[in-house]
């Protein structure tokens, strides 16, 4: 049997696939015998990256809530509306930039971009820390934190982890934002605590000379864009040579999809229905979750905890669901992610106290815990990992209306109405209505390697029998 390159979930017999290997740059597995690396070092990069959306995407997102009626107090005479179009500006601005960076980092270093955001995030939170007015915070926010999140989020530290993972993608994605969910545990007391002794402006300070300390080192160290830098491959020897006959290429993994060919394909555009509103209603959630539970007379302090409950529910459901990908595929996985999210916020929008606030996290924390793993891991089966920086940033625009629509209008609905309940009312139906996109998607995992391998198998079987009869006529 010739050894070739195995990719997302599926065998298929090349001939020439050790050619193809070495034309990407992957050295084929070593021959039974040869000393190969007890450690698969692509366990350390699933490690940077949890460090990475700790301090990174953690901090942003678990804080922009409790610094929410503070910022509109100084500057937007209390309209958490107009707060929450700068945090919008932001998501346009990254919208924007992603649709560059995701087609530069499939060809080049993801490394750079990492170190290149990391700059930006330090600057911007120096820079909020001495703005007076709200147009400078829409500057500071909608540049800088803009290019921060597009420079530091998955779109260009999962085009590493993909790059290194293959069997086990859904669970290396999964580790590696686990960091984001755990940040929320920490983040909402900590920050609480924080802004109430030394005020926002000095706890943004604090943050953005931490992030640079911390995460500079970290990533110029440690990280390695690919794993044929350190002469290793996709999964690691080990396990290669281990699994051999299921090392194979697939069409669809090496394939390098145009703009217009993603535009035209119905996964893409499922892809975006589901994820973009995914992603604005978590945006809202984040941002508007703590002004709604202080509504409800629960203390600031009892508030941080529900973010936090919430959050640790995140970090319990990120190995389910990576394992849960990699057995029964995208489909069933996201379906179940935004069920249990619509009931979170169900349940929001009547809580009236600690508890039913607490339950309420429970749920919404299990249900968006699937959100980035899941995002990526239905990329890249349904568009291939060759393609998945630009699939990625051209999904970003798609997504775009979703994100800049919820904040704002559950800032207005609060506003207009004093409450927070239409609003997570009407986020709860999105996530239903988002479960119609889910059948369109490649399922990927193990369930739909078996079926294609015994498709492929049998197809294999039936050329060798044509072949022999055609001998012997």
């Amino acid at each position: 049997m010739t050894a070739g390159r195995r990719s997302w979930g599926v065998v298929i017999e090349r001939p020439d696939s050790t050619a193809a290997a070495t034309r990407r740059g992957s050295e084929p597995a070593r021959p039974d015998g040869a000393s190969r690396p007890r450690f698969f070092y692509g366990w350390v990069i699933v490690a940077v990256g949890a460090v990475l959306t700790f301090l990174g995407t953690g901090f942003y997102s678990y804080s922009r809530g409790i610094f929410l009626p503070a910022l509109a107090e100084e500057l937007a005479d209390g309209s958490r509306f107009a707060i929450s179009v700068g945090f919008s500006m932001a998501a346009a601005t990254s919208a924007l930039l992603a649709f560059w960076v995701g087609r530069l980092v499939d060809r080049g270093s993801a490394k750079r971009f990492l170190l290149f955001g990391i700059a930006a995030t330090t600057l911007g939170y120096v820079l909020l820390s001495q703005i007076t007015a709200l147009w400078q915070f829409y500057l500071v926010i909608g540049l800088c934190m803009g290019v921060a999140v597009t420079c530091m989020g998955n779109l260009v530290w999962h085009r590493t982890i993909i790059s290194w993972f293959d069997h086990w993608r859904g669970r290396a994605i999964s580790l590696g934002v686990l960091g984001a969910s755990l940040a929320g545990v920490v983040m909402p007391p900590l920050v609480t605590e924080l802004v109430g002794t030394i005020g926002w402006r000095q706890s943004y300070l604090v943050f953005g000379l931490l992030i640079a300390v911390v995460l500079v080192p970290l990533v110029w160290v440690l990280l390695r864009d690919r794993p044929e830098e350190i002469g290793e491959v996709r999964d690691g020897r080990a396990y290669v040579a281990a699994h051999a006959d299921e090392v194979v290429e697939l069409p669809e993994e090496t394939r390098a999809w145009r703009v217009g060919e993603l535009l035209r394909s119905p996964a893409f555009w499922c892809i975006g229905l589901i994820f973009g509103s995914m992603t604005c209603v978590y945006l809202a959630v984040m941002l508007h979750l703590f002004g709604h539970l202080t509504d409800l007379n629960i203390a600031p302090e009892r508030a941080a905890y529900v973010l936090s409950f919430m959050a640790l529910f995140a970090a319990l459901g990120k190995p389910l669901v990576g394992w849960l990908a990699d057995a029964f595929g995208a489909r069933v996985t996201i379906w179940l992610a935004l069920v249990v999210q619509a009931l979170g916020l169900a349940a929001f929008s009547v809580a009236d106290g600690f508890t039913g606030a607490m339950l309420s996290g429970l749920l919404y924390g299990l249900g968006y815990a699937g959100m980035s793993p899941l995002r990526t891991f239905a990329i890249s089966v349904s568009m291939g990992s060759a393609s998945f920086g630009n699939a990625n940033g051209v999904l970003r625009l798609v997504e775009l209306p979703f994100v800049l629509s919820a904040s704002p209008l559950a800032g207005y609905i609060y506003d207009s109405t004093g409450s927070y309940a239409l609003a997570f009312q009407i986020l709860a139906g999105l996530m239903l209505v988002a479960c119609l996109g889910v059948f369109s998607l490649r399922a990927g995992g193990a369930r739909e390697r078996r079926r294609r391998k015994a498709q492929i198998d049998a197809r294999i079987e039936q050329q060798q029998r044509l072949a022999q009869q055609s001998q012997q006529q």
